[in-house]
């Protein structure tokens, strides 16, 4: 009888361990949904109008997983975006071969600039 009550009990305590993992995981798609949802409030997409290019060499640095890269940039590339739900044109800064292939009347998808996220 003894034997049969630890297998009952070592059940429940598995069944139990078994909703937590799933409540967890549960909460964590709410909240990663969330997030996107934010996220998608932030994306802003419109019409390229124009193009501009500020010469200037430049060391652009950037972190990631495989450490600290440095390159040298001819100068900064930036496209200006008409954004006609906001009644608004952006500058965008891109890549050189963003900048490269955009043409006028693309239509481009960005983040909008980080002192007007919502």
């Amino acid at each position: 009888m003894n034997a049969r009550a630890n297998t009952r009990r070592e059940m429940l305590f598995a069944v139990a361990c078994g909703v937590l993992v799933l409540g967890f995981v549960g909460y964590g798609v709410m909240t990663m949904g969330s997030k996107q949802q934010a996220a998608s409030i932030n994306t802003v997409s419109g019409k390229v109008v124009g193009k501009k290019f500020i010469p200037g060499p430049q060391e652009e640095i950037s972190f990631g997983s495989k450490g600290v890269k440095a390159k040298k940039v001819a100068g900064e590339y930036l496209l200006e975006i008409r954004v006609e739900r906001e009644d608004r044109t952006f500058e965008v800064p891109v890549d050189q071969s963003v900048y490269e292939t955009a043409r006028i009347g693309d239509t481009q998808t960005f983040l909008r600039p980080r002192s007007e996220q919502k």
